[in-house]
């Protein structure tokens, strides 16, 4: 056995023992928990969620206490982005939204009706990225495929994924305006506007989080791999 090779004096019965579960849920330190433990905490702060944000019955299988923990551990990164798959119904949107509440995240959903267009769709983008890159608001951008109405709306997510911005997205008065909440709100002296533009990106980098949802039977989900990379590699 490899492990009792490299490591002769580690008692592997202990150390082995399925499944390995890794959470700062229970004492605030990130360390080894117990399944039944954290299953108890889960189902406690999915009470209150219930009754505070959303009333969703939700069984917590031994799958979703695993997913909870992934999803929490990327959220709580910076540059943090996730891409759910799974078939529609299965509870992707609902788990995200319970693991942005536990850290305190907000959750931004677009609301893409008949009448939604591109530039609604523009202003959307800009205002998250004003509350995460001025503001400083921590924000879970959750993002299903059923909101892309055309390929731009694509190539904007892709572009916001891979660099922390969208060319063009900020032009003119737009641009101005930012600029002047950016010295508002900055925490040291900047000197140029491009000083000011990239410590928003920065910002807007650590703070917003992006949670793609895709369905696997979707006919388009393999063309998206090679027309979005970054939506796969971020």
């Amino acid at each position: 056995m490899v492990a009792s090779k490299w490591f002769p004096s580690c008692d592997l019965d202990k150390a082995l023992v399925r499944p390995i579960l890794f959470s700062e849920y229970l004492d605030r330190v990130y360390k080894s928990v117990e399944q039944d433990k954290l299953r108890k905490f889960i189902q406690g702060k999915l009470h209150i969620f219930n009754e505070e944000e959303l009333d969703v019955p939700l069984v917590v299988f031994d799958s979703v206490v695993d997913h909870v923990l992934r999803i929490d551990r990327v959220l709580k990164q910076p540059l943090g982005h996730l891409l759910l798959v799974g078939a529609s119904g299965v509870g992707k949107t609902t788990l995200a939204r319970f693991v942005a509440w536990i850290n305190n995240q907000t959750v931004f959903q677009i609301k893409a009706g008949k009448n939604y267009s591109l530039e609604n769709f523009d202003e959307d983008i800009r205002s998250v990225m004003r509350r995460s890159g001025v503001k400083g608001e921590r924000i879970c951008f959750i993002f299903d495929e059923s909101n892309v109405l055309s390929s731009a709306f694509l190539e904007r997510m892709n572009a916001l994924l891979a660099s922390g911005e969208v060319p063009g997205l900020f032009d003119g008065d737009d641009y101005t305006h930012l600029i002047n909440q950016c010295r508002e709100t900055a925490q040291k002296m900047m000197d140029s506007e491009e000083e000011l533009y990239n410590n928003f990106v920065k910002e807007v980098q650590k703070n917003l989080h992006v949670v793609f949802t895709m369905n696997p039977a979707n006919p388009d989900f393999s063309n998206r791999t090679a027309s979005s990379p970054a939506l796969f590699n971020r």
